[in-house]
């Protein structure tokens, strides 16, 4: 960057402060909300994902690629709802599939033929899913999967990653996100580490903490903990724990060691199933014993589903009387929710996947490029039609990397572009109706915000 660019950012800058109260001018109606929600709501919040200080903003429609607030504002949204919209929002085969269920009747204690001809079309996608259950949400999913692990292996221990995120069941609950520090030990031993009061005890003697993108320490820990260990569980894309890519054999390797000492890997898909029509595990060429999976294979609404060898989802089969565990739910398999599912999935052509990895690869390069031509160190890593930014000079490979982002400048540049109609979260994902127009304009509003950041 030349001396008089540098110049011209410099007086250009920006406070985290002005951003601020440029957002509490725009968002009055908001502000009243989230007022009001702390009467009924602790901390005025139901969820904790979308808490944003000072407050977040509350949503009164939205359209395609756009979020409509209570203060009238609109903005091009790439979280779509935590990835879990890839046609975006109100798409017109998702709308008209629910409408159609709903008049027919929302709820049964009954099966309904839409929850077979969706498992039918998963399976067909993923080849590994012999057998499936559905549920209503990603948290039961894996709560499913881990359960029917322990009970097929009669071992009591689970295998996760540092950082990754797998729901808010207690085992999920450690080692997700935690603070830097000599708590959790040597990078190639994670210790584990309580995110959450409130875990059932022992929990986390019961969770063995591995490094990813480390084959070689994860093969060292799982054998040393063999006699013990049910199930290692993935997150193939470690999409909460920093999106860091795996690195070439890591998957594989994990493939071979659980394979050979009788370990049942999981693949958590909940997220890195928009990678493809068969999700990572069709990327890579790899059979999981058992897979996780929600949002998009929801359409929007609130469902999920967990899967595999149907040697080990046996144990669910209850014709013999009762079964070795009882799995109910009054929304598995609802028909709205396959309804919507069922719309999305076959609106996901290969053709239409091609379309928005394209884009994604596109706004990719151009994050990259404004970044590079700001002079400010930064990554952007995307994954299918994911994509991740950073303010570090290079791509985390694990979450201790990845926990070494500037907060500071995050949190800047979300504010940045909520005050010019985009909403990201460190990153976000790119959704069917997106044009080149919707990620060009993202680009040019991070290359116009780099001129104003705080050096």
């Amino acid at each position: 960057m030349s001396t008089a660019t540098v110049a011209i950012a410099s007086e250009a800058t920006v406070t985290i402060e002005t951003l601020l109260s440029e957002y509490r001018e725009r968002n009055v109606a908001s502000y009243r909300l989230f007022r009001r929600a702390q009467a009924v709501f602790p901390g005025g919040n139901t969820r904790t994902g979308v808490y944003v200080d000072p407050f977040p903003l509350y949503v009164d429609r939205a359209e395609g690629v756009e979020l409509v607030d209570v203060d009238g504002n609109r903005r091009i949204d790439f979280v779509n709802n935590a990835s879990a919209l890839i046609l975006g929002h109100a798409h017109p085969a998702v709308v008209g599939a629910v409408r159609e269920r709903a008049a027919r009747g929302t709820a049964y204690f009954a099966p309904c033929p839409l929850e077979v001809e969706l498992a039918e079309l998963l399976a067909e996608r993923i080849p590994s899913l012999e057998r499936l259950r559905f549920c209503s949400s990603g948290t039961e999913a894996v709560l499913g999967a881990l359960r029917a692990a322990r009970a097929f292996t009669g071992r009591p221990m689970i295998a996760k990653f540092e950082g990754a995120y797998h729901g808010i069941d207690d085992p999920a609950l450690i080692s997700y996100l935690p603070p830097l520090g000599p708590e959790l030990g040597p990078a190639q031993r994670p210790l584990p580490v309580a995110a959450s009061a409130g875990l059932a005890p022992g929990t986390a003697e019961h969770v063995l903490v591995l490094p990813f993108n480390d084959g070689e320490a994860c093969e060292a820990l799982i054998r040393e903990h063999a006699d013990r260990l049910a199930a290692v569980i993935v997150d193939p894309l470690s999409t909460a724990a920093g999106m860091a890519l795996p690195a070439p054999g890591f998957l594989e390797t994990l493939r071979s060691v659980t394979s050979e000492l009788g370990i049942v890997l999981v693949f958590d898909e909940v997220v890195s199933f928009r990678a493809g029509r068969g999700g990572m595990q069709g990327v890579h060429g790899i059979r999981p014993d058992l897979t996780c999976l929600a949002k998009v294979v929801a359409g929007g609404t609130p469902g999920g589903a967990f899967g595999g060898r149907a040697d080990i989802m046996a144990l669910y089969d209850p014709r013999d009387g009762a079964p070795a565990i009882p799995q109910s739910g009054t929304y598995n398999g609802n028909p709205i929710v396959t309804a919507a599912g069922l719309a999305t999935l076959r609106t996901m052509t290969d053709a239409a996947y091609g379309e928005i990895h394209d884009r994604t690869n596109r706004l990719g390069e151009g994050l990259r490029q404004v970044f590079a031509d700001a002079g400010v160190p930064g990554c952007v890593v995307t994954a299918g039609s994911l994509f991740q930014l950073y303010f570090l000079p290079e791509a985390p490979r694990n979450y201790r990397e990845a926990a070494q982002d500037d907060g500071a400048r995050q949190r800047w540049l979300y504010f940045w572009l909520m005050n010019h109609g985009i909403v990201t979260r460190h990153g976000g994902n790119v959704s069917l109706p997106m044009t080149d127009r919707h990620v060009d304009r993202l680009v040019e509003e991070v290359e116009n915000a780099l001129l104003h950041l705080p050096r």
